[in-house]
């Protein structure tokens, strides 16, 4: 299949809530079909429940089925973890939904289990896990695999997952992994990766560097494996850039340090993160055939690269937005129904459609294998006419396949594992003459690095497959992927180092046993102080609005550790009215009117730099809190929590913040009015998504600046049963 083959026919749309007034719109995750061609589950709001949906004719609008409803279990992905839990994919199959979920941000990839299963979503029983990889490589789209093709890959249907945050868990492009629905439950159900980019294997290109398939602005929304072709096809987004940092709505401000962070031109998408605008809609495609040598260990899944790409130009937001939210193929309509996000807009259903493929059969075999459970020649039948498979066994000096070859592609003597309680080489007896496993550690996960002055920290997480672990060593390299020291660490994963010289390293941890040690796991750079008393710092200027004043300053020299002190004194005298330290290049406080001098220096283990000294006036001594007024909406599925608010007076609050940035607070009480529950800062975020305990909760959102705290919200009752 090529991209002439990937027909656009048009879209519709959905109400923007179900029937019990639960939000379709800011949803769209975890798209599936139902249990037939004529109905399919689209996420709601904050991803944790599905509502069912009529598929209505293009340029129609769906009829809601069955409201918004999600896995009772969802939060036992960690019941500990305060993020979000959200559902991933939806799998209609032999009466029964199956779905996949994962957590919105695991940093110490403590998820172990992904799939629930049940007669209807908000029956569904689990977390449950599918196969031996880390749930972020198979917890989320689902699609089916072509009758002709199952016997081949082991399976009649893919689970996969990409790009989370925390990429270090998930696959750095698409992955797919073949298992059997029928198998999720309490046992783990068997499952083979296919195709997948782990985070020691980024073949298709590294998280920093943008390339045609893969940069960390990617999205994937689905999979689909046509019957009939050979292709297997990923839909989502990618980012035709890299750069990491504030965004920013003005070109000029592109790589651009401003306040210290590093700044974006990303008009799309002003938190601070990696930016990839202008972004596009993309299909992967990839021959079914590489699926098949990783199935018969010909190939590793990361070995095998798409045999194409090409964007999707007819949906909406071409802007260079390219939202993507979730897809999902329909074998029996040859159609794929993809969702951009809709935040607080109409959601909308786009819809493609597989047409004029050439038909390309699954590669014959020869003959029946008797007893592997496979349809070797494709003929609908198993085992009949079957030949015993004879593999020759390197060393016995016997020709076992009788094709007048001894020892022609050999398969070394099975023998017995001590302590395994196998019968490993067939004979019905277990453990007589057994060998001791020689099993290798895991690759150690997700290291990262700290510093503080001359003290380097790392901690990582231990390997989910291999051998027992005895001790980790930590190597570091003063370039990428060299090793200059090595040294044992110890069975803990956290390791602190004092006394770090002056430098940059690059640092990678590998496991260790008696049989050896592992592969590499992640490597991250750590710098450590200056090689010389810190230089003046540059740029040193004050921004005033009232009694507000702002200072700003560049370091040239930018050692880890550093520290700035600031102290500003009213002119002409010596003693400061403001005097404190902080580690960021830029200080915030109140003065009376009058003109003052700041100094500024760099504080490091090497020295202090020489001060940089700024004068400048306060005309006015007026500094006030916000003053608009806020609206509180939230929603309630399950336990599943969702707060938004927003200005009621967008120009007040935009003339608001330009005076004195705003952030905001979350007060939450058993009672009304109170906020015995606590005060959460929220930044400069808009909304917050967050599992919590049963109860009755009054909540309300207020903004803040530098100046004090500003009206609060309407209050909103919440009872989470």
């Amino acid at each position: 299949m090529q991209a002439g083959n990937f027909a656009y026919l048009g879209k519709f749309t959905l109400p923007m809530v179900d029937n019990a007034g639960t939000m379709l719109t800011y949803g769209g995750y975890a798209l599936g079909m139902g249990p037939d061609s004529s109905s399919m589950y689209y996420g709601c709001v904050y991803g944790g429940s599905v509502a069912r949906v009529q598929i209505p004719t293009i340029g129609g609008v769906a009829k809601v089925l069955d409201n918004c409803k999600g896995p009772a279990n969802l939060y036992k992905l960690n019941p500990t973890d305060p993020n979000p839990k959200l559902l991933g994919g939806t799998l209609s199959w032999g009466g029964r939904t199956i779905l996949s979920g994962y957590l919105f941000y695991d940093a110490s990839n403590s998820a172990r289990a992904s799939h629930f299963v049940g007669s209807r979503p908000d029956t569904a029983d689990g977390p449950y896990t599918v196969g031996t990889e880390l749930p972020g490589l198979v917890a989320g789209y689902m699609g089916v695999v072509p009758v002709e093709w199952r016997s081949l890959l082991g399976g009649p249907a893919l689970t996969g997952q990409c790009c989370l945050s925390i990429i270090t868990r998930t696959s750095f492009g698409p992955s797919i992994s073949v298992f059997d629905p029928d198998s999720v439950g309490p046992a783990t159900a068997p499952a083979q990766m296919l195709i997948g980019y782990p985070s020691a294997h980024q073949t298709l290109g590294a998280w920093d560097q943008p390339n045609p398939y893969f940069s960390s602005a990617a999205r994937m929304g689905g999979v689909a494996f046509p019957a009939g072709t050979r292709s297997v096809l990923f839909i989502g987004r990618v980012g035709t850039t890299f750069c990491y940092g504030n965004g920013s709505p003005n070109p000029a401000d592109h790589n651009k340090v401003i306040n210290g962070v590093l700044t974006c031109y990303d008009p799309t998408d002003s938190d601070k993160g990696t930016h990839g605008y202008p972004y596009r809609h993309m299909v992967w495609a990839y021959d079914a055939n590489d699926l098949l040598q990783v199935r018969q260990g010909l190939k590793a899944p990361w070995d095998v690269m798409p045999y194409g790409s090409w964007y999707l130009t007819d949906m909406d937001n071409n802007s260079g937005d390219s939202p993507m939210t979730s897809a999902t193929y329909d074998p029996a309509t040859r159609r794929f129904y993809v969702v951009a996000r809709a935040n607080g807009t109409t959601p909308t259903v786009h819809v493609y459609e597989i047409s004029n493929a050439v038909l390309q059969p699954p590669p014959p075999s020869a003959v029946e294998i008797c007893g592997d459970g496979i349809d070797n020649d494709h003929d609908g039948l198993i085992d009949e006419g079957c030949q015993l498979a004879t593999p020759e066994v390197c060393g016995d000096l016997i020709d076992n396949d009788l094709d007048g070859l001894i020892d022609e592609g050999c398969q070394q003597p099975v023998v017995e594992i001590c302590g395994d309680s196998k019968d490993n080489d067939g004979d019905g007896l277990i453990d007589e003459g057994c060998e001791t496993p020689v099993a290798l550690p895991g690759v150690p996960k997700s290291l990262y690095g700290s510093v503080k002055r001359a003290t380097v920290s790392f901690k990582w997480s231990p390997p989910l497959t291999g051998g027992a672990v005895d001790d980790y060593v930590l190597e570091a390299g003063v370039t990428p992927g060299t090793t200059f020291y090595a040294g044992s660490m110890g069975s803990s994963t956290y390791v602190s180092v004092p006394n770090v010289g002056t430098g940059r390293y690059y640092v990678r941890v590998r496991a260790r046993n008696a049989n050896g040690q592992s592969a590499p796991s992640n490597e991250v750079v750590v710098s450590v102080g200056c090689a010389t008393r810190p230089r003046r710092l540059s740029g040193l200027r004050a921004t005033t609005s009232g009694g507000l004043v702002t200072l700003n300053w560049t370091d040239p020299d930018g050692c880890s550790g550093a520290t700035y002190g600031v102290a500003v004194a009213q002119q002409g005298t010596s003693a400061p009215v403001a005097a404190f330290d902080t580690e960021e290049a830029s200080a915030t406080t109140l003065l009376p009117k009058g003109t003052y001098v700041a100094r500024v220096t760099a504080q490091a283990e090497t020295g202090v730099s020489d001060p940089a000294d700024l004068q400048f006036t306060v005309n006015g001594s007026t500094c006030v809190a916000p003053s608009f007024r806020t609206k509180l909406r939230t929603v309630v599925a399950g336990r599943r929590v969702g707060l938004f608010w927003s200005p009621l007076d967008p120009d007040t609050a935009a003339a608001d913040d330009a005076l004195s940035p705003v952030s905001f607070a979350i007060e939450a009480g058993t009672v009304s009015g109170g906020a015995d529950i606590g005060v959460l800062p929220m930044g400069r975020a808009k909304e917050l998504l967050t599992d919590v305990p049963p109860g009755t909760y009054y909540v309300r959102m207020r903004p803040t600046n530098a100046c004090g705290a500003g009206f609060a919200s309407n209050e909103v009752k919440l009872l989470v049963k």
